[in-house]
């Protein structure tokens, strides 16, 4: 047996370092104490009164990580991916008004926004351009948003919905540092659930539209070594052989814990396609 892992040696070393399908990966950090704008639209139909809406701009607090992957494993990188997003605006207070008559005057609605959590339910990958920029259409997110009201209905509520984004930016990276900036998210759509509408109100939709162009997420990058060790595009067999070959050397190590060990061989089998 030591024989043949002998002989392995030197094709364990030649597939890990032949593999093209390595990625590069940062977790990419919105500065702390960073504010930004946004719009808040409110749409509400009334069974009496019928269709009206306002809209207004307030400055929130913005927070949170999103972890990305780059390929191929150094720049120039030709797509991005995007694996976890968990954003949070933080508090605003808005005022809006509805159904303006004359000589009778409109009816007020404050909105205490407390917190819009934006999260990433599933990834989403796109081609870079020779600029860095990209675009993710259709991105599947959860939004949890949390309000309450006075004026012409008073109460508290939560909104926890999924829904679907756009994502676009522009990848860059200086000394190890990647930093997307030109980011956008679109705009967010909460239709209030039927059972917390107000009496006789038919339908109320939160359109929030966060102004992220100024915005700069910043984070080091650094290189992931694939499961897919002999760069054929599938985890099979074949890379399970490699890496028990090179167990308790660093030549199999994917989890950048300088040995190839069980921590390995998990990543090797949640990764698998047979």
């Amino acid at each position: 047996m030591q024989t043949n892992m002998t002989t392995l040696r030197p094709f364990v070393a030649l597939a890990l370092t032949a593999s093209a399908h390595a990625t590069s990966q940062a977790t990419v950090q919105i500065p702390a104490n960073t504010t930004i704008p946004a719009t808040v639209r409110i749409d509400i139909t009334h069974n009496t009164f019928g269709s009206s809406n306002d809209t207004e701009a307030r400055n929130h607090s913005l927070s949170g990580p999103m972890h990305i992957t780059m390929n191929p494993n150094s720049p120039p990188w030709a797509n991005i991916g995007q694996d976890s997003m968990n954003l949070t605006l933080g508090p605003a207070l808005y005022n809006f008004q509805f159904f303006c008559f004359p000589f009778i005057g409109c009816q007020n609605l404050n909105v205490n926004l407390s917190s819009v959590v934006i999260t990433m339910t599933a990834p989403a990958t796109a081609p870079l351009s020779g600029t860095g920029n990209y675009a993710m259409s259709n991105v599947p997110v959860n939004l949890n948003a949390v309000y309450s009201t006075t004026g012409i209905d008073t109460g508290s509520y939560q909104i926890d919905q999924a829904a679907n984004v756009t994502i676009s930016g522009r990848l860059t990276q200086t000394a190890g540092v990647a930093k997307i900036d030109q980011f956008s998210l679109g705009s967010l759509i909460f239709d209030v659930p039927a059972a917390s509408l107000p009496a006789n109100v038919a339908s109320i939709r939160l359109t929030i539209t966060p102004n992220l162009s100024q915005v700069a997420l910043t984070g080091p990058w650094s290189v992931i070594p694939s499961p897919d060790f002999n760069g054929d595009g599938l985890v099979n067999g074949l890379d399970l052989g490699i890496l028990l070959s090179a167990w308790g050397s660093a030549q199999g190590d994917i989890n950048g814990d300088g040995l190839t060990d069980g921590a390995d061989l998990g990543l090797v089998l949640g990764a698998w396609t047979g």
